[in-house]
């Protein structure tokens, strides 16, 4: 009776730990992969001067800077030009 305890305590220590590292797995990802493009711009936009507000619509937040007034990006939505 004990050893089926310790069995059975033991595949529940390897199942709790198997499960936090598939959920670290695959977290890690999520926070690294963001939107790195749009990152770099916004971090260029907060050291530029910009008195007419004309990068005013780079906004962090969106999902890819495509849609930024001045940026130009490919078919695969990724920046090629920034005019």
């Amino acid at each position: 009776m004990r050893m089926m305890m310790m069995t059975t305590t033991w595949k529940w220590v390897i199942r709790v730990i198997a499960v936090t590292v598939i959920l670290s797995v695959g977290i890690i990802p999520l926070k690294v992969k963001g939107n790195t493009e749009g990152d770099a711009l916004y971090t260029l936009r907060r050291s530029l001067s910009d008195p007419d507000n004309a990068l005013q619509s780079w906004d962090p937040t969106l999902v890819n800077p495509c849609t930024w007034f001045h940026i130009t990006c490919n078919q695969v939505n990724r920046v090629t030009r920034v005019s």
